[in-house]
């Protein structure tokens, strides 16, 4: 059903990977989709993809008081080395402050020269270089909310299953993906259009509105399209929901039957009600699909 629908959408969703060193010298990585928009390099993620700018500089202003703590003991004339240590002791010391991090969109380090990013709607915008858009990209239309409604049967696509991790270079402090990492495989998932998931208004007065689908978004695909069999974008995957079902079910656990409550997880993405009221916002080209 979705085999000419993905050989579009493979072509608008690209990879959203996340590097981080931390105060105690570990790195991370995650990684997120993104969709783009238009030829003029803009494109969309969900918000949280890009949560470790806004962590980096909260460590940043947390580390600097640290620092400036811990000059402060040392350059003291009325502490001695004893009274010194125990000070020094006293202070809080966060072994995950991110004191680097890099985004790499598509696989390379691209400059981002604007964004705009919502948090309670969980949507960001952002503008890159057009010049790192890749040749084979083409740009989708985003379907008409006014004429969706629950019952039609939904893609999603993204990055999961992968692990990985970058590596730092303390001396250039640069981040390095693993060669072997790219291309990094797309994975497509099927859930149909269930209902319409409010949560309440924002701070900017907007309603908070998501579209529910019957599977849940994977780890990987946070951030990346949710299409027809058109490839016709209906929302930006952003999160999930577990509902208890209301029964149990019995496991044999070393022998012996355990219940468990049943769950069922399901997703949910950024409205097209939201993404056609936050484009035009900012006036931000894009396609209709009606």
């Amino acid at each position: 059903m979705f085999q000419q629908a993905y050989n579009l959408a493979n072509r608008y969703t690209q990879p959203f990977i996340i590097t981080m060193r931390f105060f105690d010298g570990s790195v991370d990585s995650g990684l997120g989709s993104f969709v783009m928009i238009n030829k003029d390099g803009w494109a969309m993620t969900a918000a949280h993809n890009f949560g470790v700018v806004f962590s980096h500089q909260q460590h940043q202003t947390e580390i600097n008081a640290y620092q400036e703590s811990l000059h402060s003991i040392n350059a003291s004339q009325q502490l001695n080395e004893d009274e010194k240590e125990s000070q020094r002791k006293a202070l809080i010391v966060n072994p995950k402050w991110i004191t680097n991090y890099a985004i790499f969109l598509g696989g390379s380090q691209v400059n981002i020269f604007e964004n705009f990013i919502h948090g309670e709607h969980d949507i960001a915008f952002f503008r890159i270089e057009t010049s790192a858009i890749n040749p084979l990209t083409i740009y989708p239309k985003i379907k008409n909310y006014r004429t969706i409604s629950p019952g039609i049967s939904l893609c999603k696509l993204g990055f999961p299953f992968v692990e990985f991790n970058a590596s730092f270079d303390t001396n250039t402090n640069h981040f390095f993906l693993p060669p072997n990492l790219l291309p990094i495989p797309l994975f497509p998932i099927e859930g149909m259009y269930t209902r319409n998931v409010f949560k309440g208004q924002s701070a900017d007065g907007l309603e908070i509105l998501f579209l529910e689908t019957s599977s849940p978004g994977l780890k990987g695909q946070s951030g990346g399209p949710i299409f027809d069999r058109d490839g016709v974008i209906y929302a930006i995957q952003s999160q999930n929901l577990t509902i208890p079902l209301g029964f149990t079910g019995t496991v044999i656990i070393n022998g012996k039957g355990v219940e468990e409550s049943q769950f069922l997880n399901l997703g949910i993405g950024v409205h097209p009600k939201t993404l056609e009221t936050l484009l035009i916002r900012y006036g931000i080209s894009y396609e209709v699909a009606e």
